[in-house]
């Protein structure tokens, strides 16, 4: 009994002392007292080993200046400047560091996230595309490196938050399209050797801005003159187009109905709207980044449009497509070049035949009195002339004054 007593009581010291230490390591965190006293030993270990890998990555940008007030004011600025937040990814996929607006955009705070892979809060379907974007592929070239390090792509996360702006438990939470752009970041060690001697590697982190895409049901802001609405079937016709678009590009509404959305792209855009377009399909929203469109009477003008797959509620099949288009361009641009044969309609028109006065001597035959008359009337309207024509089956003559 005494050893059993003994036993426990050591167990309960252990334990006192590790609730110590965790204790302690809390609170030596950069997190707020009333959120740190209320973290568990995982969450603790968990945080502290993405504040660690945080600190050696900030470490090498070498010394940096202490924040000033202006700098802590400008930062929040940032944050609130942002569409969405910003979110460090290790090469492994853990998210060592997000900024504290995810919660606006998630519902999920940042502590929730933060030392967990991003994996275990995005779509299944997205894995594949994550890890080849976690990627870092060398080049022989500076220019090929740069190019390779710039990262775009479409990610469906979790997402607690409702339309209604309630939060919801993590098992009934629903994924939100998140539009990633960002760049690979390699950083090699301060000092480029551990403690037993070794060249530690370079660390490879993904550094994003990750923007929710907001559904057309939700947009609170009154759209402005220089934005019009669009709806689409499946195969991107158009079945309903804003009447903004007349001021913008010179179409009518009834004009663009049942025409492909094809038909107006600028050609040199065409291969990436077209991959814009599998993302759309395959996670039911995307962003098309800026690309041209072709204005009515030739010439173009810069759009940026967010599409959205509308869900049939009763047999959640797609239905249809709604775009939300915002004209960049304060004009027409180049309007004096044609693009497309769509283009040429407003330019080369039909000729009208010129409005003459039918003379009198071709209404009625009656009033033709003798040759003298008729010769006399044509002295006096020698435009009747160019009405005249062969009649068919008459023999053209043609005049030779040369013998």
């Amino acid at each position: 009994e005494r050893r059993k007593e003994k036993s426990r009581d050591a167990a309960r010291c252990r334990r006192s002392k590790e609730s110590e230490v965790f204790y302690e390591l809390a609170h030596q965190l950069p997190l707020p007292h009333n959120v740190s006293s209320h973290l568990d030993k995982a969450s603790i270990m968990r945080l502290t080993i993405s504040y660690l890998r945080m600190r050696k990555l900030l470490s090498t940008a070498g010394d940096m200046e202490e924040e000033s007030e202006m700098d802590s004011q400008l930062n929040s600025f940032y944050l609130k400047a942002l569409d969405g937040f910003l979110m460090v990814l290790s090469e492994d996929g853990d998210m060592i560091y997000l900024s504290e607006n995810v919660n606006k955009c998630m519902g999920l705070t940042q502590f929730d996230l933060t030392g967990h892979s991003v994996f275990d809060f995005t779509h299944p379907c997205d894995h594949e595309e994550m890890r080849e974007m976690l990627t870092y592929r060398t080049g022989s070239l500076k220019k090929a490196k740069e190019q390779n390090s710039e990262r775009s792509f479409f990610l469906r996360m979790k997402c607690t938050l409702t339309s209604r702006g309630r939060t919801v438990n993590i098992k009934s939470a629903t994924w939100k399209v998140l539009h990633c752009t960002g760049h690979i970041q390699v950083y090699e060690s301060s000092d480029g050797h551990n403690n037993c001697g070794y060249k530690e590697p370079p660390m490879t982190y993904l550094v994003l801005i990750c923007e929710p895409i907001p559904h057309p049901s939700n947009i609170e802001v009154p759209l402005d003159s220089k934005t019009f609405l669009s709806r689409h079937s499946l195969d991107m016709k158009f079945s309903y187009c804003d009447e903004r678009i007349t001021e913008l590009m010179g179409y009518q509404p009834e004009d663009l109905l049942g025409r492909s959305v094809y038909e107006y792209y600028h050609a040199l855009d065409s291969d990436h709207l077209t991959k814009t377009h599998h993302d759309l399909f395959a996670k039911g929203q995307a962003t098309t980044g800026q690309y041209r469109m072709l204005a009515k009477k030739g010439g173009f003008v810069w759009v940026e449009t967010q599409a959205t797959v509308i869900y049939n509620t009763k047999n959640s099949q797609p239905q249809c497509i709604v775009c939300v288009n915002y004209v960049l361009s304060s004009g027409v641009v180049q309007e004096d070049l044609v693009f497309s044969l769509g283009q040429t309609e407003s330019v080369l028109k039909p000729l009208e035949s010129p409005d003459v006065e039918m003379p009198k001597i071709f209404t009625k035959a009656e009033d033709l009195e003798s040759s003298n008359t008729l010769f006399e009337k044509l002295k006096e309207e020698p435009e009747a002339l160019t009405l005249l024509a062969p009649a068919a089956g008459d023999t053209i003559i043609s005049l030779d004054f040369t013998s």
